[in-house]
């Protein structure tokens, strides 16, 4: 909702239209609701030229779709400005007594309201930096009137979540949220956009380590995060959206996002239907003793910043220096011979909203996820059984894989399931490429072949199945075994519990 939309003249709210509306409508296609106010874009004109709120502009020349921009659509308000921020707070108390005063059918049906403190709800004021220096902000003052707005949404909307950006926390931000949030409500964007992100290990690190602080306290952990408008015009998306979208969606899983939202037009082709069944699956299975399945999305990750395994001596760069072409050049040649491509690597060498915009593949990143995607199912000693292969073929499988490779004595993988998985049947899925006449097998720990599979050359994704007592993976592994003929390549382990 925009601010200009829910207040187009000083004190007069319409709600009714934006929000009652909408909201009516859900209710009658069974549907939840997510709130969150824009403003900016959709600063309303009166504050500008009755509150005297000063019209802020910035350098920025483009917008995300890589679209010019011109002055008016960069107009951004000053946010410290005091009749800002007391119109700001009144339109706050204003929505949480509109939502108090809803019938409980509709109210019940509002899952959280995400804080949207800057533009399009990012966690900074601006987007780009302002022409007239007087209005810039320090992250300081920004970090106080973010909390300010918190605790007003907290205030107006009393057990109702509130989501703030995540992206832009610090350490200390991260303690206040922790202090103060019964829920602790973050907005992912960097896991939501896509694979292959600069800096995820980082932020997943760093992510990691607030859930389980949350966890030891008590606080339950909320997560969202969108794939936006960006999918229909960069060439790593646009050359295959279901492609894209599969692994995406397996990506967001591995972070643990919760809600993964889509541009609406995505959901009308029924091509992009499996990223979204699978990312349901798992959607919210957060513990894995009650968790129902669980998965390992094979691929490899070429990450440059990884100075061990691609040592400058080789692949050249100086550790902590980012933006050496050459050493991502050196990256991807290397496993060129595995499918490895760099078709925009200026793009890879910049942050997440730069690497969003690459117009092909890039195999190679800085501080992407080095290894496989997966919840509660890990693979032991990823590549020294098997080697990783990049863009095998066009289906929604093709785009990552691990294989066999009997020349060079890789002939086994090895997977471990999280000792916390309960059951007492499970069913273990393979999905794999049945290229060639391979052979290999589902085997446990003691030798015994679970399953033994026999490859057609039908050129196709199968999956196969089998199912054995828990007890067969208690404290051991699962192995996929080479027993002859040509390479398997492999998409995915699945392990469901059997009722």
């Amino acid at each position: 909702m925009r601010w200009n939309r829910l207040e187009p003249t000083r004190g007069r709210y319409e709600f009714d239209r934006w929000l009652g509306e909408p909201m009516k409508a859900a209710v009658e296609d069974d549907l939840y609701v997510t709130l969150m106010i824009w403003v900016r874009p959709g600063t309303p004109e009166w504050l500008f030229d009755e509150e005297g709120v000063p019209r802020v502009y910035t350098d920025r020349d483009v917008d995300p779709l890589g679209r010019k921009m011109d002055k008016e659509n960069n107009l951004h308000p000053y946010y410290l400005h005091p009749a800002y921020k007391k119109s700001f707070g009144e339109l706050i108390d204003a929505l949480g007594k509109y939502v108090s005063e809803l019938p409980m059918g509709l109210r019940e049906r509002i899952l959280w309201v995400q804080s949207a403190e800057g533009s399009t709800g990012d966690g900074s004021p601006y987007k780009g930096n302002p022409l007239d220096s007087r209005f810039a902000i320090s992250e300081a003052n920004w970090s106080a009137f973010r909390r300010e707005t918190w605790i007003r949404y907290q205030s107006a909307l009393p057990g109702i979540p509130i989501v703030v950006n995540s992206d832009a926390n610090s350490e200390e931000e991260y303690e206040w949220l922790l202090e103060n949030m019964e829920v602790l409500g973050l907005k992912h964007g960097m896991f939501s956009h896509g694979y292959h992100v600069s800096g995820n290990v980082e932020r997943l690190r760093v992510f990691d380590k607030v859930a389980a602080e949350a966890e030891r306290r008590g606080i339950e952990v909320l997560t969202r995060g969108e794939q936006d408008g960006e999918m229909f015009v960069y060439g790593w998306s646009t050359k295959n959206i279901p492609q894209a979208l599969y692994w995406s969606g397996i990506f967001a899983t591995h972070c643990r996002l919760d809600v993964w939202n889509v541009p609406h037009k995505a959901l009308k082709d029924p091509a992009n239907f499996p990223a979204f069944a699978f990312f349901n699956r798992y959607a919210g299975l957060k513990d894995p003793e009650a968790s129902p399945r669980a998965f390992c999305a094979l691929r490899d990750g070429l990450d440059a910043s990884d100075f061990q395994r691609f040592p400058a001596s080789e692949f050249g760069g100086v550790e902590g220096r980012k933006r050496d072409v050459d050493r991502y050049l050196k990256i991807a040649a290397a496993y060129a011979p595995y499918g490895a491509r760099m078709e925009d690597p200026e793009k890879a060498l910049g942050g997440g909203m730069v690497n969003r915009k690459r117009n092909g593949y890039n195999d190679v990143g800085w501080g992407i996820l080095p290894g496989n995607y997966s919840r509660f199912l890990t693979q032991v000693e990823p590549g020294s059984g098997d080697v990783g292969l990049w863009n095998v073929d066009d289906s929604i499988y093709g785009r990552f894989a691990r294989a066999f490779e009997r020349k060079s004595g890789k002939t086994q993988m090895r997977f471990r399931l999280d000792e916390r998985f309960d059951a007492d049947q499970i069913l273990v899925s393979v999905t794999y490429w049945d290229r060639g006449r391979g052979r290999w097998s589902i085997e446990v720990p003691d030798g015994t072949d679970r399953l033994r599979v026999s490859n057609s050359d039908s050129s196709t994704w199968k999956t196969v199945s089998v199912q054995m007592p828990r007890g067969d993976l208690r404290h051991a592994e699962l192995r996929l075994k080479y027993e002859g003929g040509d390479d398997t390549v492999f998409n995915m382990v699945e392990i469901e519990k059997v009722e």
